[in-house]
């Protein structure tokens, strides 16, 4: 059975997904063990849809078949609810998850336990917390004459709006290491131009070099470092 997305905020339940009985009729007895679902701690947006396998946890009983979870935002509201199916894993929808920079608390939906294939209670699902975020990415070309380098840096990062990869307007972070060495030394900060969207850096130097390109964390946005260019 491969788990499908459950969209809890428009009531449609995945196709094949068992759900557990009511809680007046599971009245579960003194069951100890619990079941934790492998959720990553930061999922990114870099697509408007994007599938990704999330195993159960080594603590489940191996009797358990299925459970849901359900995702809450900080104030509270229901959004999103997924979890595994009898093959040991579940398939995540990235891009239902939240808006960038939203913050999810994960807990069992309903009576927050997972069922064996009789569909009987055999572990409590334990809570996680993700956080969701747009990827970012950043393309460096580089130019040297005589003994002058250019470097140029294309940021740009992933609009969950328009489904596409934009303009970024942070700033970017230039490195350089020397031929043969494995440490990276910053050169300096810059911002993208408004007109043309690229960041530039020029250096004094008659030596091939490798450099990179490196663009930080906001509150919405992942970090992203470009591909080495040597020039």
């Amino acid at each position: 059975m491969r788990y499908r997305t459950l969209l809890l905020a428009t009531g449609v339940l995945a196709s094949g997904l068992l759900v557990g009985p009511n809680v007046a009729e599971a009245a579960p007895q003194a069951i100890t063990a619990h079941c934790s679902w492998m959720l990553p701690a930061n999922l990114t947006l870099r697509a408007p849809r994007q599938n990704i396998w999330v195993k159960k946890g080594p603590d489940c009983p191996k009797t358990a078949n299925t459970a849901t979870w359900m995702g809450r935002t900080a104030a509270g509201t229901a959004i999103y609810g997924a979890g595994f199916g009898v093959d040991g894993g579940g398939w995540m929808d990235v891009a239902y998850t939240a808006p960038c920079g939203q913050a999810l608390t994960w807990t069992g939906w309903e009576d927050g336990y997972a069922y064996d294939a009789n569909n009987r209670p055999v572990a409590i699902l334990r809570s996680a917390k993700t956080l969701t975020k747009c990827g970012a990415a950043v393309q460096l070309t580089g130019v040297r004459k005589s003994t002058r380098t250019t470097l140029t840096a294309r940021p740009t990062y992933y609009n969950e709006k328009t489904g596409k990869f934009v303009r970024h307007h942070g700033r970017v972070l230039f490195q350089k290491r020397d031929v043969g060495s494995n440490t990276w030394t910053d050169l300096g900060w810059a911002y993208p131009n408004a007109t043309t969207g690229a960041s530039s850096y020029t250096i004094t130097t008659n030596r091939s070099r490798d450099y990179r390109a490196f663009v930080p964390s906001g509150k919405t946005v992942t970090y992203a470092y470009s591909l080495t260019k040597r020039v």
